[in-house]
C-alpha cells in the first residue's frame, strides 16, 4: 500500500480545507437539501471531527487511506487518531440461498457476537456456516452460545413508489405555517416543510418495520403505529379531531431522544416511560431504524444502527387498533426516508438469546414449545440428532426453533489486542483483529473462529478503540 507520509499538520490543513470548500460551495449555491445520490461513508475522528466520502484501505501499521470527493489526492490517517467509520453500501447480495438441508440461522457466539448464515452442519466438534459475506466459517464447539432458526416469513411490505400512500389534507390545521409534501423521488420520500404521509399496510398483530432515515438540521419525526387515520393530528387537540382509533406515536426529538406514547381519543396522552437518549442520533444524521411490535406481549422495541435502544412494555394493554403507519414530518429541517420494508416478526428479541442460562446439557427448543435435553450430536442434512439420557431422538430442523450449547456463558469474548467491533448491514455483530482493508476483501482474525475474509459490502459500522499509547486529542 502506496500512503503518502502526512503530518499532523498537513492533516490539520486538509480538515480545514475540506471545510472551506464545503462553505464555499453552498455560497456558490448549491442544491440544498437533502442529495439524492448514494449517501457517502463517514469518517469520524478522535475528538470529533468528520469527513465524509470512501475508505480506500487500512494496514494497522501504516494507517488509514480516505478519499474525499472535494480532494485529489487521498488523505493518510494514523489509525489511534480513528474512532469509527461508518458505512452505507449498496445493496449487499443478500443471504445466501437456502434450502431445507442448509436452512437460515443466526449464530451467538460467547461473548455476544453474532452471525447469520446458513447451516451446513453441526458435529459436536465445529460448526458449518455458509455465508454470502465471507464465504463458509468454521466455528469451534467451545465458541457456539445457541443458534436461533428465525421463522421464515415473506415480506408483508416494501416500499417501490409513491402509489397506495395518502398526503396529510389536514396538515394545514395540524401544523402552523406553511405546510408541504412529501415528494417521492430516486427511490425515498422527502420533505422540506410539515408533512404527512400514511397509509394502511395491513399491520399484522406481530411486525417488524425497518426503513433508513437520513436528516439536515433538527430532526423531529412522528411516526404513528397501529393507526387507522390517514390524516395527521394535533394531540394537544386530538380530542376535537374526527374519529379515530388508538394508535402508538413514536417521536424522535431534536437531539438525542425518542419518545413513545399511547394515543386514544378523549384518554390523556400516556407516555411508557421517559424519552429514551439515543446517542446515535447525536453523532450522526444517516441512521437505520428496526421497529418491532408484538400485541400479544403488548411491547415494542426500537434499534437503532442494529444496536437495541428500547423495549417499552404497555401495562395498560397494546392501545394500536388499526394496521396503518404515518410519517409526520414535523417543523425543523429535511428528512429522508427509504427502503421501508415490514415483515412478520417471531417475537423473539435477540438479547432474550445471549442471555440465556448456564446448563450442564445441550437443549433443543422446538417450534411447538417443547424442549429436548442431552448432547448434540449432530445437526446437517435437514436433521438434528440429540442424545438423552434414555433414547436418541431425530427432528427435522424444520421444527428446531434453537439449539443451546451446554457451557454456555455472558462473558466478554477474548480479549485481543487491537481488536475492533463491527456491526453488519443486517444487524449482526463481530469482535474482530483487522489485518487489512483493501480492494480485494476484509482480512481479519477472530477469536471465535480464526482468519476470514469479509467482503466490504457487509459492514454498516467500525469502532475502532483507543490504541495503546496513541493519542486521543483531535488532529491539530
Amino acid at each position: 500500500m502506496n500512503l503518502m507520509p502526512w503530518t499532523n499538520k498537513a492533516r490539520a490543513a486538509a480538515i480545514s480545507g475540506l471545510a472551506g470548500l464545503l462553505c464555499l460551495a453552498a455560497a456558490l449555491g448549491a442544491p440544498a437539501g437533502l442529495s439524492t445520490n448514494p449517501a457517502p461513508d463517514q469518517l469520524l475522528l478522535r475528538g470529533g471531527d468528520s469527513l465524509d466520502g470512501k475508505l480506500l484501505a487500512i494496514d494497522p501499521q501504516q494507517g488509514l487511506v480516505w478519499k474525499h470527493p472535494d480532494v485529489a489526492e487521498p488523505i493518510e490517517f494514523n489509525l489511534d487518531r480513528v474512532a469509527q467509520i461508518r458505512f452505507h453500501p449498496s445493496a449487499p447480495p443478500g443471504a445466501p440461498a437456502s434450502s431445507a438441508t442448509e436452512p437460515p440461522c443466526k449464530v451467538f457466539l460467547a461473548g455476544g457476537d453474532t452471525l447469520d448464515g446458513c447451516l451446513v452442519s453441526y458435529d459436536r466438534t465445529n460448526l458449518c456456516l455458509r455465508t454470502w459475506y465471507a464465504g463458509p466459517l468454521k466455528i469451534p464447539r467451545q465458541s457456539l452460545r445457541s443458534v436461533y432458526f428465525p421463522p421464515v416469513a415473506p415480506d408483508i411490505f416494501t416500499q417501490t413508489g409513491p402509489e397506495g400512500w395518502t398526503q396529510g389534507t389536514g396538515a394545514a390545521a395540524a401544523f402552523s405555517g406553511d405546510p408541504g409534501e412529501w415528494v417521492y423521488r430516486y427511490g425515498a420520500f422527502y420533505a422540506s416543510k410539515s408533512a404527512s404521509i400514511a397509509r394502511d399496510i395491513k399491520l399484522p398483530p406481530a411486525a417488524d418495520i425497518q426503513f433508513d432515515l437520513a436528516w439536515s438540521g433538527a430532526l423531529s419525526l412522528s411516526l404513528a403505529l397501529y393507526t387507522d387515520s390517514l390524516q395527521p393530528l394535533l394531540l394537544s387537540e386530538k380530542d376535537a379531531a374526527p374519529a379515530f382509533s388508538g394508535f402508538y406515536s413514536m417521536q424522535f426529538l431534536p437531539g438525542l431522544f425518542v419518545n413513545l406514547a399511547r394515543v386514544k381519543k378523549n384518554e390523556p396522552v400516556l407516555g411508557l416511560d421517559a424519552p429514551v437518549a439515543v446517542p446515535a442520533l447525536g453523532r450522526t444524521n444517516r441512521v437505520h431504524l428496526e421497529i418491532r411490535a408484538r400485541k400479544q406481549s403488548n411491547i415494542i422495541a426500537l434499534s437503532v444502527d442494529g444496536q437495541p435502544a428500547q423495549v417499552w412494555h404497555d401495562t395498560n394493554g397494546f392501545v394500536g387498533e388499526g394496521s396503518g403507519i404515518r410519517f409526520v414530518h414535523n417543523p425543523g429541517g429535511l428528512i429522508k426516508v427509504s427502503d421501508l420494508r415490514i415483515t412478520p416478526w417471531d417475537g423473539v428479541l435477540e438479547d432474550n438469546q445471549t442471555n440465556l442460562p448456564a446448563s450442564s446439557q445441550d437443549i433443543a427448543s422446538l417450534t411447538n414449545a417443547a424442549t429436548l435435553a442431552g448432547e448434540i450430536v449432530e445437526a446437517a442434512q435437514g436433521k438434528m440428532t440429540l442424545r438423552g439420557k434414555r433414547e436418541t431422538t431425530v427432528v427435522p430442523l424444520s421444527q428446531v426453533l434453537r439449539l443451546t450449547f451446554s457451557g454456555a456463558n455472558d462473558q466478554p469474548g477474548i480479549a485481543t489486542a487491537g481488536a475492533v467491533r463491527a456491526w453488519f448491514t443486517n444487524g449482526a455483530s463481530l469482535t474482530f483483529v483487522l489485518e487489512r482493508w483493501g480492494a480485494e476483501g476484509v482480512d481479519i482474525r477472530s477469536p471465535a473462529f480464526g482468519p476470514a475474509r469479509f467482503s466490504p459490502e457487509t459492514f454498516a459500522r467500525i469502532v475502532f478503540p483507543p490504541r495503546a499509547g496513541g493519542s486521543t486529542n483531535a488532529l491539530k
